[in-house]
């Protein structure tokens, strides 16, 4: 050991209280190999790249993805710092705020294999998104499609896949920010390359899957199929 570098060994009941906190189980252990990230070592990470969340409005549409995502615990660190700079002061406009909310919520993604941790994420991320919209607007209540819209967006984007072997058949939304409170929503994998291959005349790839139309983020909930332009003659029939 380096003659400059000393260990101080933290107490007995210390270290069996952070473990308590990083392992569910000794089985869930045993079988997935699950140890989640203490709190700290989650937010020592994140401090080492604090160019990836800036103030700009602009900060709010950077992506994560985090391929074992767990419980949460990193998804949870990225939003707060996102929302942090979310503030009802800065914008003072409710459609704008809980746009631009939803833009930083759409922006990080999360995969696991395990069915329960998926559905611990979003609801951990869910409550990160009210406490702040209470703890920052105050009296201010969230409008009707805002929680909804939060849902739908948790529900597409923290998903319960095998990374490893299924990412190029399990298909994820690109939100893609609009005006007036919209979202023009794009379908893909997580990994498309397999896709990329030379074109086949008997075997054609599919259409894209996209929105014709942009979607107000109070619709999301209730459109959660592609928008479609109507042709003229259905127009007219409308």
């Amino acid at each position: 050991m380096a003659p400059h570098i000393s260990l101080v060994l933290a107490p007995k009941d210390e270290v069996s209280g952070r473990l308590s906190t990083q392992i569910k189980t000794r089985q869930r252990v045993r079988d997935l190999a699950e140890v989640y990230t203490h709190d700290r070592e989650v937010n020592a990470m994140l401090d080492l790249i604090p160019n990836m969340f800036p103030a700009a409005a602009a900060g709010a549409d950077i992506k994560f993805l985090e391929p074992a995502c767990g419980s949460g615990n990193f998804l949870v660190g990225i939003l707060r710092r996102k929302l942090a700079h979310i503030t009802w002061k800065r914008i003072g406009a409710i459609g704008r705020y809980e746009h631009r909310m939803l833009r930083a919520l759409a922006s990080v993604y999360g995969v696991d294999i395990c069915t329960d941790n998926v559905a611990e994420a979003r609801e951990r991320m869910l409550d990160v998104v009210r406490e702040h919209y209470y703890g920052d607007a105050n009296s201010i209540e969230p409008t009707e499609g805002f929680i909804a819209a939060a849902r739908t967006i948790l529900g597409t984007n923290i998903l319960c896949a095998d990374m490893l072997g299924a990412a190029s058949t399990t298909e994820v939304i690109d939100y893609r920010v609009g005006r007036d409170g919209t979202f023009t929503r794009v379908w893909s994998m997580l990994d498309d390359s397999a896709s990329n291959h030379e074109a086949d005349l008997f075997d054609p790839e599919p259409e894209p899957k996209a929105d014709e139309v942009p979607v107000h983020y109070s619709d999301l909930a209730r459109r959660p199929r592609p928008t479609r332009l109507l042709k003229l003659d259905e127009a007219r029939r409308a």
